[in-house]
């Protein structure tokens, strides 16, 4: 198995400034593991509950320092840290680490994974590096790319998602504890308070950033970062890259090399506006018009229940009305699992297929599907899932003065005999 190119070349962080490989990486089951190892219990017990030669070992002042998230060490200590060194020394080894296993699971039902693609991108520019790695996993150079997630705050809260990745949500407290969310406090994240964190980045040696809300445009401290490096003399060799609602204006990006922006979409029209609440569907179609010369834009689409359902009807309207902008099928949800597309009836499910298979789609959207369907059809989650979906539906009408009988008509109408 050829290595996964980013542990060699990108540095990321959740949203809660700790760090990560990328959005696709299982942190908890990667720590999990690496305690497990070294025949320490898992979850960390309390301080004052933990004996002394643990307390004092240099694994502790490892996880203690990652826990910290980046206030307490740098890019350049957290780079060379076990969490990165272990990840590095797995594939080395040639086996997935416990941090990939999401792409280990795209790739076994014959998906295109987030490892494939981003070695398709970058594996051939940076593949020198990993041989340059040392015994114990670290290297002697700091990363080339940046992973950044902005934190929660967000203009949009999107039924797929929850307070850990929208600000937005936290309007919607009854269903945050009815259907047990995460709680995020609004955006006093890291992100905005760290000044450490902006200060660190070395923006004469960063040739790539990546950006994730929330809504990165929404976000006051990430905007005046990007004004600040576009002015700057590295602008024209940096390239910037971002997963955005598209809602907003893009603004002081003309200097940048290249920008690729994916902007988040499910479902078209009225549909769309009840996926993603605060979605003004003729608004965002007039903002993502006549984009300049250095911007590289594609949709990204999300494969849930919902948007599955929709997909066709989707796929068909936004190539017709925006012919120069790729379709990329890039990420399906997990959580919460009631948005899950194995959630579906199983008559549906056989629709959607027939359906997908007599239509023309282009062929890299061939290339892709496999993994969607074959993932749709990997478990029947309707017999005990889907009482939550319908309930969750009507419960989001309630709290958000919604119908989705008539924005979500459609499937509705399939789902007739058992609303």
């Amino acid at each position: 198995m050829k290595p996964c190119i980013l542990p060699w070349i990108n540095f990321g962080t959740n949203i809660f400034g700790r760090p990560r490989i990328c959005g696709y990486s299982d942190i908890e089951n990667q720590w999990k593991k690496m305690f497990i190892d070294r025949n320490i219990s898992w979850p960390p017990t309390p301080v004052e509950d933990t004996p002394q030669h643990i307390l004092k070992s240099d694994f502790a002042k490892e996880y203690m320092r990652w826990i910290s998230k980046l206030q307490n060490s740098n890019i350049e200590e957290q780079w060379n840290g076990l969490y990165f060194k272990e990840i590095r020394k797995s594939f080395l080894n040639n086996e997935w680490p416990e941090n990939c296993k999401r792409c280990k699971h795209v790739e076994n039902l014959n998906g295109v994974s987030k490892r494939m693609d981003e070695n398709h991108m970058w594996f051939n520019e940076y593949e020198q590096l990993i041989s340059q790695t040392n015994e114990d996993g670290s290297v002697n150079y700091q990363p080339p790319h940046i992973d950044v997630r902005t934190g929660t705050v967000c203009n949009f809260k999107c039924i797929h998602c929850s307070p850990a990745a929208s600000s937005r949500w936290l309007e919607d407290k009854s269903l945050i504890e009815k259907y047990g969310y995460e709680y995020v406090e609004n955006d006093n994240t890291w992100i905005a308070q760290d000044n450490k964190f902006w200060d660190d980045l070395d923006i004469s040696q960063i040739k790539r950033y990546n950006f994730l809300g929330g809504e990165s445009f929404y976000n006051k401290r990430h905007n005046e970062f990007i004004k600040k490096l576009n002015e700057s003399e590295y602008a024209k060799d940096v390239e910037i890259a971002y997963v955005s609602n598209g809602s907003l204006k893009f603004k002081n990006m003309e200097n940048f090399k290249k920008v690729r922006l994916r902007l988040s979409v499910d479902c078209i029209e009225k549909a769309g506006e009840y996926f993603r609440y605060g979605l003004k569907w003729k608004e965002w179609c007039n903002n993502i018009q006549n984009f300049p010369s250095n911007f590289d834009v594609s949709f990204q689409w999300t494969c849930s229940n919902v948007s599955m359902f929709y997909l066709i009807d989707t796929y068909d309207i936004l190539r017709e009305e925006f012919p120069n902008i790729r379709f990329l099928f890039e990420n399906h949800v997990t959580e919460p699992y009631h948005m899950s597309v194995q959630n579906l009836p199983l008559d549906i499910k056989n629709e959607i297929k027939e359906n997908i298979d007599s239509y023309m789609f282009d062929e890299d959207a061939r290339e892709v599907l496999p993994f969607y369907l074959n993932h749709m059809f990997e478990k029947d989650a309707w017999p005990d899932t889907g009482k939550i979906f319908l309930k969750y539906l009507n419960d989001l009408d309630k709290v958000r003065n919604t119908n989705w009988k008539e924005s979500l008509c459609g499937l509705a109408t399939r789902l007739s005999g058992l609303i």
